[in-house]
């Protein structure tokens, strides 16, 4: 009697690694994309050299962007973008007071922004080639500053209809409230190492400048007069 072999239930087989390297390879495009911008700007870089960093052919680049432009829209978009979306979706389930609400953002800004060296390189792009190639500081301003904009808008519209704020003409302006971040910013890429700012003794100076600006004045107690 011959005895028939029973086969082991077979188990699901691993995505092929060319498979796993392919959903992965516009991420790696990218990382590859900001190593060529920051050190070479947008003017100079060379898709040839963006394929070379990320170790695949020129052509591959195509598969996923059509341009160098939109290269550069993506790049912005992959490491600045995020944290305004996260600082938005945190706005929008906040229910303390609007100080709170400013305080997390500020300390948002700094942590992911201001203190991250990547944020400041795109930033050096910008400033440096905006005037050559006006159209990336136009990706700047739809996918980051117009979206920063109406957040703080937000916050002090907020804290002026609970009585927190008073009414200034910093409402017509809101992006004043994360100006002096930007300044920190620059004063780093200017004088980096050799005049360092403490960030965080700036980032609470920042909001002290803010929080007492325009915070609602209350009103002063009279005195009481002797007869």
């Amino acid at each position: 009697m011959s005895r028939t072999r029973t086969r082991p239930a077979e188990r699901p087989s691993p995505a092929p690694i060319r498979r796993r390297r392919k959903e992965k390879r516009p991420s790696e495009i990218l990382d590859a994309a900001f190593e060529e911008f920051a050190v070479n700007g947008f003017e100079a870089a060379r898709l040839d050299d963006v394929a070379r960093r990320a170790g695949i052919a020129k052509g591959t680049i195509y598969l996923y962007f059509r341009d160098k432009e939109q290269l550069f829209r993506a790049m912005v978009r992959k490491l600045i973008v995020p944290t305004v979306e996260d600082m938005e979706t945190s706005a929008a389930a906040f229910f303390g007071s609007a100080e709170e609400l400013g305080r997390q953002l500020i300390g948002r800004q700094y942590a992911q922004l201001v203190d991250n060296p990547k944020a400041r390189a795109v930033l050096r792009m910008l400033i440096a080639e905006s005037n050559k190639f006006p159209q990336l500081s136009e990706i700047w301003y739809r996918e980051v500053f117009q979206r920063a904009r109406r957040l703080t808008h937000l916050v002090l519209a907020r804290g002026i209809a609970s009585g927190e704020c008073r009414r200034t003409k910093v409402i017509e302006f809101p992006f004043m409230l994360g100006a002096p971040g930007m300044l920190a910013v620059v004063w780093q890429l200017i004088f980096g190492e050799r005049h360092p700012l403490d960030l965080d003794a700036y980032r609470e100076a920042h909001l002290d400048l803010i929080l007492n600006g325009v915070k609602a004045q209350k009103p002063a107690k009279r005195r009481r007069s002797s007869t």
